[in-house]
């Protein structure tokens, strides 16, 4: 038999506490390896040089244009950026499909689509602004994404297809004026897409994923809660926020019970957890007297104290209950 890591860890609390002897201990690991064996590490190590070494050679194409910027002939910079992209395309082409060298292939090509764009934006000038750099790039890296099935490609994109919404937001007629985090619409449609792209993914996430890892889902929930906690904070204070308070304990109180009831997920339950003791220890700042005096702020940072331990209390029972299912 095999345990597995949840189980490990449980081996080894309950021999810390006392409850588990050391021969209980031996015999557990006579049954099953309770530490990874050769063949699991070299597998994690090939993942892992595998994707650091897409990234620094991105990372390296890129620098090497910055230093031979004024050298090169502008045919020159777009044919080494093209042979870049066209080497990720061609290691993924001969590879196994959704093996280590297949993701990290297309995980480099992803990068290199994003660089050649940038280097077409620089020789040609072509005025275009950074948003549009960044859909532009959204949109050609998705067909990797969804070659790759790869939560790294997929992280990815969802960063720069937010960086291309915010900057969008901030340079259209309606937000460029006051900058999208400080309009409470710009928050909302930046949650709202955060939100369409978390129920897309948990609906559709064993077609777009391969494996159980859910960093993605987690990423989107981010993108998320995190504008309207913001939001909510603010709504203590100016009232045209106050939507989006709502909107923030609406989605809260969502996401608590989805993943508590329905698909029970720690780390999005410890999201909800956190930006709620943010929201209400911004209340607690706004509803005291003298906020600034000495013992305002340490009545503040006690709930918050208070409330954090519970938090992390409740997860952890939660986490527990988790590993003995």
């Amino acid at each position: 038999m095999s345990w597995t890591r949840s189980e490990v860890g449980e081996l080894y609390a309950l021999a810390e506490s006392g409850a588990l002897s050391a021969e209980q201990l031996r015999r557990a690991q006579a049954a099953g390896p309770l530490a990874p064996s050769p063949a699991q590490w070299l597998a994690a190590a090939d993942r892992l040089f595998a994707f650091a070494g897409a990234l620094l050679l991105a990372a390296g194409l890129i620098f090497f244009f910055a230093w031979n910027w004024d050298a090169l002939h502008r045919f020159a910079k777009l044919g080494i950026a093209f042979a870049a992209l066209a080497g990720c395309v061609g290691v993924a082409l001969p590879a196994a499909p959704f093996g280590t060298a297949w993701r990290a292939a297309l995980f480099g090509a992803c990068l290199a689509t994003g660089a050649l764009l940038a280097l077409v934006g620089q020789i040609y000038q072509t005025g275009a602004d950074v948003w549009e750099l960044f859909a532009a790039w959204a949109a050609l890296m998705l067909p990797f994404a969804l070659l790759s099935r790869s939560a790294a490609c997929w992280a990815l994109w969802l960063v720069v297809a937010n960086a291309a919404l915010a900057r969008a937001l901030s340079a259209s007629a309606f937000f460029r004026f006051v900058g999208v985090l400080e309009d409470p619409g710009g928050v909302a449609l930046v949650a709202a897409f955060n939100l369409t792209l978390l129920a897309f993914f948990e609906a559709f996430g064993t077609a777009l994923l391969a494996g159980a890892r859910r960093d993605v889902h987690r990423l989107a929930a981010l993108g998320a809660i995190a504008p309207l906690a913001v939001g909510a904070c603010i709504g203590w204070w100016e009232a045209r926020f106050l939507p989006l308070a709502g909107a923030y304990v609406a989605a809260a109180g969502l996401g608590a019970w989805v993943y508590r009831a329905l698909r029970r997920d720690v780390p999005m339950l410890a999201l909800v957890a956190f930006s709620a003791i943010a929201v209400a220890g911004a209340g607690l700042v706004r509803i005291l007297p003298e906020r600034e005096s000495f013992l305002s702020l340490n009545l503040v940072a006690l709930f918050v104290i208070v409330a954090s331990g519970f938090a992390a209390v409740w997860l952890m029972r939660l986490l527990r209950e988790e590993q003995q299912a």
